[in-house]
């Protein structure tokens, strides 16, 4: 048996769950990557939480894992890498895949504001109690565009409420400042423009890959990005 190479945390963004890796996970295993898929608090609390609940529970994770780790945060989930504790693991590199890869100070919603976006996430319906719903008429075109109508209407079943706190927070000390990092813009998503990727986020990584694909490649493309980030892993 080859040995592992490193191990590549994978967390998911807003609406989504550890559910969403499942394709890309058997992909990254065959490349002698070890994979771990983190469940965000926010998609999953009964009662609201936000960016430093989701950045503790990574934190806490990354406490349990020895030798290098991979970092692969997905939309929201950029926001929780960024977030993390990450001096108390050996992280190797970031990887912001179609993710918001923030500045001191910034939320998401803020971030994307200055980027230029005059509507940021118009399609977001908030609720009530404080959390967040995506339409699944809306989101089947937005998610899951470029992915098999099988896998379209079972990542939909999937989708669940997110707390909307988590648009909001900021995060205060990025780890893209510490760490090298990946920037993985897809050029087809209709959730965060390609045009801003790639001008406002991939800038400040220490490179950048594209892959033709949505919003979702984990389930569209799993095989092209395992190899993306199989080129990444030490």
């Amino acid at each position: 048996m080859p040995e592992v190479r490193a191990t590549i945390v994978l967390v998911h963004g807003a609406w989504h769950g550890s559910w969403c890796w499942e394709f890309l996970k058997p992909q990254l295993l065959a490349r002698s990557l070890s994979v771990r898929a983190v469940q965000l608090p926010s998609a999953s609390s009964a009662v609201p939480v936000g960016l430093s609940e989701d950045a503790r529970h990574l934190s806490e994770l990354l406490s349990t894992i020895l030798g290098p780790v991979i970092l692969c945060g997905h939309s929201y989930g950029g926001m929780v890498i960024s977030a993390a504790d990450t001096d108390r693991a050996d992280v190797r590199q970031l990887v912001y895949l179609c993710a918001y890869m923030t500045e001191a100070g910034e939320s998401l919603e803020s971030s994307l504001r200055k980027a230029g976006e005059r509507r940021p996430g118009h399609w977001i319906r908030h609720l009530p109690d404080g959390s967040t719903r995506v339409d699944a008429a809306r989101a089947a075109q937005l998610f899951y565009d470029d992915c098999p109508d099988v896998t379209r209407t079972w990542a939909l079943a999937q989708l669940r409420p997110h707390w909307g706190r988590c648009l909001s927070d900021c995060v205060a000390s990025p780890a893209w400042h510490r760490h090298p990092s990946t920037y993985v813009a897809c050029d087809r998503d209709q959730v965060l423009a390609p045009q801003i990727q790639r001008d406002t986020y991939a800038r400040r990584a220490q490179q950048c890959l594209t892959l033709a694909s949505g919003h979702s490649p984990f389930l569209s493309h799993p095989e092209q990005l395992a190899q993306a980030l199989a080129s990444i892993a030490p």
